[in-house]
């Protein structure tokens, strides 16, 4: 098993301190930087909204993401099945 290392992520303007393995480094990097697009794009212009509001909206964006990607993948199965 690989050894954990530490790396610093940015989102939202905090830093978080994430142990991976050097094989994770680059995923969890890119998972970062989404979740931090994500939640730009929610709280740059409300600023009425808290860092707890702006990171469960960003979730939810990103939980209606995955369940549309997650959806299409489901439909494209079921064509190729149809298929064979």
């Amino acid at each position: 098993m690989s050894e954990r290392e530490k790396i610093t992520v940015e989102m939202y303007g905090q830093r978080y301190t994430l142990r991976v393995t050097p094989e994770e480094k680059d995923k969890v990097q890119a998972i970062a930087s989404h979740v931090d697009e994500m939640m730009h794009k929610v709280g740059d212009n409300q600023s009425r909204l808290d860092y707890r509001d702006v990171a469960v909206l960003a979730a939810m964006n990103i939980a209606e993401e995955y369940f549309r990607l997650q959806n299409e993948y489901e439909e494209i199965l079921t064509i190729v099945n149809e298929e064979r």
